[in-house]
């Protein structure tokens, strides 16, 4: 694994100076442009891109997150809009303070961990809360898209430069220590949904889906992460049940996605020749095929099951033991070998937020996003629709991939906007059914109902 390095700190000061103004004068450009920078970079790189005043207490992802809080509030006065707070955030956020509370009381001499447990954990409720507030309208919907597009572009092309710097600097004798698990752009999400169906949205047409769609493709190789690649294959079969396509879908997606990874595999000869991205394959392959391998990269793993299951058993089963709990034993255990906390994320939250925590966000809150994704899925309008059906992916893709990785569900900022604009999407729709609805039962308060429905859509 590389050693971990930040952006230069002026990267921060820009992301303040260009975006700050731009949330206060013109809201909804700010908030893009704090997702197309949330897109764009390297998450790990932007945890360590600091001040020297302020050192790990603001980042870069506090500096877009500011900016992101800046564009909601300067919208919501002068559109003279309320914030949008869901009850399943409101949920999150009562259960993620229960949980801070139960980390002050037990572990208060790890309060810099446990701030930034809190931190963290807020990321993806509060971007969720903003998206929902500023993305009101059907027509930011393709705005949005293409942002986020543009961004994975960015972040592959990064990711390919970046890999290449790593070997010419280092000639690394191991490929998997290359490995760059922080670049985690929404283009794999964009890649799969439009292999499932292709819209037709103006500024994203085939020619340039081929071409993103094979950086993509080499970013996920040069990953390397297993949850990843698992996540995506596991994710083909139940979008397409959900999202209710007919069979020769399966096939087309059977045939579209080994030739997008051949293309992969041979734009790989020309941008990183250095690197056989059939050694990428076998490399991680082995980890399951070999049996010594096998059990060196699921012993933490097997490790982090039973303490956290026994430290769950044994703290308030409703509630867990705390969102950061275990502060206390890697602080005095790092450098040795400790479990690998957070790697089963569905474990995870049941030891930390308990019962309540679990039933919340790996079941209520992936079933409404899912929901209303679905919902989006049945318009007319292609950037509803695949909006919807990319919204619905994502979540998909997050909470299978929970099961082998992360801390936190989708607590990536990412995660959080596409969340959030999907169910104010259907949040709208649905107000619009309920008013012409109303509008008709005024109409026609003496007519059957399917009768008062049926006329009323062809008024």
């Amino acid at each position: 694994m590389h050693e971990q390095v930040g952006y230069p700190t002026f990267v921060l000061y820009l992301i303040l100076l260009i975006g700050i103004p731009l949330a206060i004068f013109r809201s909804y450009a700010g908030f893009l442009f704090a997702a197309f920078i949330n897109a764009a970079a390297d998450s790990w790189s932007f945890v360590f891109t600091r001040t020297s005043f302020l050192g790990p207490y603001f980042n870069a992802h506090d500096a877009c997150l500011l900016v992101a809080i800046v564009a909601t509030i300067a919208y919501a006065i002068s559109q003279k809009k309320t914030v949008k707070i869901p009850s399943v955030i409101a949920w999150i956020i009562v259960v993620l303070l229960i949980g801070f509370a139960q980390s002050v009381y037990l572990v208060n001499q790890y309060m810099y961990e446990i701030v930034r447990s809190m931190r963290w954990a807020l990321t993806l409720p509060l971007y969720f809360i903003i998206s929902a507030t500023v993305v009101d309208d059907k027509k930011k919907i393709r705005q949005l898209l293409i942002v986020l597009f543009l961004g994975s572009i960015v972040s592959a092309i990064e990711h390919i430069v970046f890999v290449r710097a790593h070997i010419d600097s280092y000639s690394p004798d191991n490929i998997s220590a290359i490995r760059t698990i922080a670049f985690r752009s929404p283009g794999l999400w964009l890649l799969l949904s439009v292999l499932i169906w292709q819209p037709k949205i103006k500024g994203l047409n085939n020619k340039i889906m081929i071409v993103a769609g094979t950086l993509f493709g080499v970013s996920v190789l040069l990953n390397q992460t297993r949850s990843i690649w698992i996540s995506s294959i596991l994710v083909i079969p139940l979008a397409l049940f959900l999202f209710r396509q007919p069979g020769r879908k399966a096939l087309r997606v059977g045939l579209l996605l080994p030739v997008v990874f051949v293309g992969a595999f041979v734009v790989m000869h020309y941008l990183t020749p250095s690197i056989d991205p059939g050694d990428i394959i076998s490399a991680r392959v082995s980890t399951f095929a070999d049996e010594t391998q096998r059990y060196e990269s699921t012993y933490s793993r097997q490790q982090a099951f039973e303490v956290e299951i026994n430290d769950w058993s044994e703290g308030t089963l409703i509630f867990g033991r705390g969102l950061c709990y275990f502060a206390r034993e890697v602080a005095l255990y790092w450098g040795s070998s400790i479990p690998a906390y957070g790697h089963l994320g569905h474990v995870t939250t049941l030891s930390q937020l308990g019962l309540i925590g679990l039933l919340v966000y790996s079941i209520y809150f992936p079933i409404k996003v899912v929901q209303s994704s679905r919902k989006l899925w049945n318009e007319q309008s292609d950037e509803l629709k695949f909006f919807g059906l990319f919204a619905g992916l994502c979540m998909i893709w997050c909470w299978i991939c929970f099961f082998m990785s992360d801390s936190f569900l989708s607590q990536h900022a990412v995660e959080g906007i596409i969340f959030g604009a999907v169910w104010r999407q259907e949040a709208i729709l649905r107000n619009k059914t309920k008013l012409l609805s109303q509008q008709g039962q005024r109409a026609w308060p003496n007519l059957p109902a399917h009768v008062r429905y049926s006329n009323n859509a062809k008024a």
